[in-house]
């Protein structure tokens, strides 16, 4: 089974429809109670020992899981939550994306890129635009929100892809 297909399978989600975007994967592996996100978890450790797509398939859902996981929403696991469910590949393709996203929020600090509050988007009741945005935003622990615009300006003047 493909990678995608592995994860929604894990999430709980249909699969005959055909595969759906990792966002969407990681906002229903994330539900508070859900149960998901543990199964979610060991099929990315799986991931990240196979080659080809997989491992990439994997960091995009971490990627996603952490962004979606930084907001601190109650309807939502934590990442304090997350720790002890990763295994020790997780555990690295984790600190991979986190020092990406680190290495996106210095170049923007260091360059004069305003970062602004996040308090808007934890704020979003909509349904659909909250499967939109939080995935592709990242929570800061001062409150700042670091985006997709920020990553682009980072890769296009740094020439560094997140992968």
């Amino acid at each position: 089974m493909p990678p995608v297909l592995r994860l929604m399978a894990a999430a709980g989600l249909p699969t005959a429809g055909g595969e759906i975007g990792m966002p969407d994967i990681a906002i229903e592996a994330a539900r508070s109670g859900s149960g998901r996100v543990a199964a979610c978890l060991t099929v990315v450790e799986e991931l990240l020992a196979e080659e080809g797509d997989a491992p990439y398939a994997a960091l995009k859902f971490l990627e996603a899981l952490q962004n979606v996981a930084s907001h601190g929403v109650p309807q939502l696991v934590s990442t304090e939550e997350l720790m002890p469910l990763r295994g020790p590949r997780t555990i690295a393709g984790w600190a991979q994306v986190e020092h990406f996203w680190q290495d996106v929020v210095d170049w923007c600090d260091g360059n004069g890129v305003d970062l602004q509050e996040s308090e808007p988007i934890r704020g979003i009741d909509n349904q659909r635009l909250r499967s939109l945005v939080w995935p592709a935003v990242r929570t800061l622990p001062d409150g700042r929100a670091v985006d997709l615009s920020h990553v682009v300006q980072y890769e296009l003047a740094v020439g560094v892809p997140m992968a």
